[in-house]
């Protein structure tokens, strides 16, 4: 019986043995690669495995550092168009602020030089204002080529701005129409002119003296009415009435305040007085006694003299230094009575004469407007 056991114990002593065998022999053997076949396997140790993870380190590092040095090329180079276009925009913005203040400095100074002009102010900023555009335009005369230009508008100022009285002479022919507004009659002129001789006392106030002349033509519808007679109420129907003719003439002083100092543009007002001559008379003026009405004409003429006050607005607009043209608006009327003639007042003798009387008061005393336009002429 032992010696069974002991057979026993020692067979199962040589399968362990054989099996531990066999186990470590495959553990040790070569891998079977996935084609079933056997492969050998490559021979390496822990400092060779080292040595490629340190190579393979080395190639990564240096292919991203390729790849970073392009990227960071690209990106300076992006940079530095981005810096140039920058640059572009503040050197434009610099050029367009200095020009900027060169534009309002010089506004401010023609502003300045403005006001010292139309308000007359007497400063030493306003005299070197002045003094320097005078300085500036004659340089502007000797070194450019639009020379004639520029000493028109330089001479101009001394000539219209003169600083002491009588250095300025002016001939001022104009022509126009005139309205004559009276309380019952409203015409027309046909002819309203006249010339004007006029010279500086300031810079902006002169006076001057002038003639002026008018002529109008109407026909008379009321003789009937005036003369207390019938004689004429059948003939103006027939006949249409009779033409009557008005003419006068007169001498004025006047005076103008110039509201600006432009050297071109010159606005003014004005007021004058004046002493004046008119005539009156038909233009059928023979003495005729019509068989059929009874009419009875006579042969008078109404004459008188009166004094008038005349309220100007006007402006010279000077083309060159020595020529210009006048735009002028007035009104005027006569002052007080008129000093007519008296001759015959008796109707038989003179029948026209009350007529052509009120009809001359009645153009006189009206309110004349007038709007005319001339030329300047400078000496």
């Amino acid at each position: 019986m032992k010696t069974k056991n002991l057979m026993a114990l020692m067979l199962t002593l040589t399968f362990a043995n054989v099996y531990a065998q066999s186990e470590e022999k495959v553990l040790n053997s070569d891998p079977i690669d996935v084609d079933g076949y056997m492969h050998e396997k490559a021979v390496s140790d822990g400092e060779l495995e080292s040595l490629k993870s340190t190579v393979n380190k080395y190639k990564n590092e240096n292919t991203l550092y390729k790849e970073k040095t392009k990227e960071l090329n690209k990106l300076t180079n992006e940079a530095e168009k981005i810096g140039e276009n920058a640059e572009e925009k503040i050197m434009a913005n610099v050029e367009a602020k200095r020009a900027e203040t060169k534009a309002m400095a010089k506004i401010k100074k023609a502003e300045a030089k403005l006001k010292c002009l139309m308000e007359d102010i007497k400063s030493a900023e306003c005299d070197a204002l002045r003094g320097n555009s005078d300085i500036q335009v004659q340089q502007e005369v000797s070194t450019g080529q639009a020379a004639p230009v520029a000493t028109s508008s330089a001479e101009a100022p001394a000539a219209l701005n003169p600083t002491n009285a009588f250095e300025l002479i002016k001939l001022i022919p104009y022509a126009g129409a005139t309205q004559y507004n009276g309380q019952i009659e409203q015409l027309d002129s046909e002819i309203a002119a006249g010339t004007r001789l006029e010279s500086n006392i300031t810079s902006r106030f002169s006076m001057g003296v002038g003639f002026n002349f008018a002529q109008l033509k109407t026909n008379d519808f009321a003789n009937s009415m005036y003369s207390n007679q019938g004689w004429y109420s059948g003939y103006n129907n027939m006949y249409g009435g009779r033409e009557i003719q008005y003419r006068s003439m007169g001498l004025d002083l006047y005076g103008k305040f110039f509201i600006t100092r432009s050297e071109r543009f010159r606005p003014y007002v004005g007021a004058g007085l004046g002493i004046n001559r008119a005539s009156m008379k038909y233009t059928n003026n023979n003495t005729y006694s019509d068989p059929m009405f009874g009419a009875q004409f006579g042969n008078e003429n109404y004459n008188t003299t009166y004094a008038s006050g005349t309220l100007m607005a006007g402006s010279e607009i000077m083309i060159t230094r020595s020529f210009g043209i006048n735009i002028e608006g007035a009104i005027s009327s006569g002052l007080g009575n008129a000093m007519s003639s008296q001759a015959s007042k008796n109707i038989t003798n003179s029948p026209d004469q009350k007529r052509l009387r009120e009809l001359g008061n009645e153009i006189i005393n009206a309110n004349a407007l007038s709007i005319f336009a001339g030329a300047v002429v400078v000496f």
